[in-house]
């Protein structure tokens, strides 16, 4: 499950927004450091607040 932690970057981050950026154009990238290699990939996220709530909550539709 993702995590629900927004880690909002700004002008000072460009660097990692950069590599986020490259990440989205390449569909994904393996990246290696030393001996690990780590999948990485990026979505956009487009659930709405309220739908994110309804989602998060579990349980049956009608359970409300």
């Amino acid at each position: 499950m993702p995590s629900k932690e927004i880690l909002v970057l700004g002008e000072g981050d460009k660097e990692i927004i950069d590599f986020l950026e490259k990440v989205r154009a390449a569909n994904g990238l393996r990246v290696r450091i030393g001996a690990d290699v780590f999948v990485v990939k990026v979505s956009a996220e487009t659930v709405s607040d309220k739908g994110r709530e309804f989602l998060t909550k579990g349980g049956l539709i009608g359970s409300q």
